[in-house]
């Protein structure tokens, strides 16, 4: 070998391993599989008046939904709930979800004046989570929203919170590295934040991926919840996101009917965003959707007209093996659209809205969370590719 077919030979290893070397610690996985995360509306970790926590120990007060509140709740008597988490009630949350496969949690962020506010009462959840001692058994993403990413021509604090989260080890990315980042739309919020502007908003996300990318990090792969599709896709490519999904899918307010029926419907709603996005689709896939303790009582910051809402009208929830053939659906969907879906992730609605009926977790009706062990087969379809 000639000195310069050494020296370029030299250089070139030279160049591999720095790249290796700069890639981030995190594994992942070398094969495309299913990943099914889960929602966190995190509404049970205090106990505040004028707070959705205070609302929602109101909701499942009456004897007849105390079945549904999160195994960390007490009686302080017949009628009366009260939220009681503490570090350890949080980290066999963890240990469930962990153990029965679910790939990761999707946190709704909360905050003020434009940025996620690390200490709110709502995002005490995630501060439990990255505190904890097992947090890497469990992934986690944010779900930002309109007033969490700044405000027109000021978010830069807003998006450096936000990026900051993407350092955790156990931040969830795609097979690829691509850290995940979903999107809580709301039109009512664009006015007072983004002028009214999605280019505005759109600017927002492009700074965040300027910011990631020139971190040495990956461009995050973004997916926006919106509905219904054509809708979410008319905002999806004027701000720049690269799927579509939505948080829910139900029949509306007033409609009742059964699990099935509502798991069929949900398939045809995938359908319907395959057919208007030109991105990628993140199927949702529905635990339940009754919201009768919510109707019952009211939350204050629920400004909807309820007596135009049918109390009694409900889906009911599914059972263990309905749910299970819910996610094995969503797989085949995936599977089937490979090119629309490139990182196989699915959502679910949700790991702990309680009094809406869509909760995965360990309740005080069923502390073994036997919805949730029932589909662990399929949500363990990925563990097989993983490092």
């Amino acid at each position: 070998m000639s000195a310069i077919s050494y020296l370029s030979t030299r250089r070139t290893l030279l160049r591999g391993l720095l790249t290796t070397l700069l890639l981030p610690r995190r594994s992942y996985a070398r094969t495309r599989c299913a990943t099914f995360g889960a929602i966190r509306w995190d509404a049970q970790y205090c106990d505040t008046k004028g707070q959705p926590c205070y609302e929602e120990e109101k909701a499942l007060s009456p004897q007849r939904w105390q079945f549904r509140a999160p195994l960390h709740s007490r009686l302080t008597d017949s009628n009366t709930l009260q939220f009681n988490a503490t570090r350890d009630s949080f980290d066999h949350e963890i240990r469930v979800a962990h153990e029965a496969g679910l790939g990761y949690w999707a946190y709704l962020a909360y905050g003020s004046d434009g940025k996620m506010d690390p200490a709110h009462s709502m995002m005490q959840g995630l501060k439990y989570h990255r505190q904890s001692g097992i947090a890497d058994q469990m992934n986690y993403c944010l779900i930002a929203t309109l007033d969490t990413l700044g405000r027109a021509n000021s978010f830069d604090e807003a998006i450096q919170r936000i990026r900051g989260l993407f350092s955790d080890r156990n931040y969830q990315r795609t097979q690829d590295g691509r850290p995940l980042l979903f999107l809580y739309y709301l039109d009512a919020l664009l006015p007072s934040y983004w002028n009214g502007s999605l280019a505005e908003l759109g600017k927002s996300l492009s700074h965040l991926r300027n910011r990631a990318t020139s971190s040495d990090d990956r461009n995050p792969y973004i997916v926006l919840l919106h509905a219904p599709p054509a809708t979410a896709e008319t905002v999806r490519k004027q701000i720049g996101a690269d799927a579509i999904s939505t948080y829910g899918i139900n029949f509306g307010p007033n409609r009742s009917g059964t699990y099935p029926e509502l798991q069929r419907h949900a398939e045809h709603y995938w359908e319907d965003e395959l057919a208007h996005t030109s991105g990628g689709v993140v199927p949702t896939v529905m635990v339940g959707w009754d919201s009768r303790p919510r109707k019952e009582n009211p939350p204050a910051y629920d400004k909807r007209d309820y007596t135009r809402i049918d109390k009694g009208a409900h889906v009911a929830i599914a059972t263990p093996t309905e749910f299970a053939f819910s996610c094995r659906q969503a797989v085949r969907f995936m599977s089937k659209h490979l090119d629309r879906c490139p990182y196989q992730i699915a959502l679910i609605y949700s790991w702990n809205e309680y009094s809406e009926g869509g909760a995965l977790a360990p309740t005080l009706g069923d502390p073994s969370a036997s919805m949730l062990r029932t589909a662990s087969e399929v949500l363990k379809t990925c563990r097989a590719g993983e490092n």
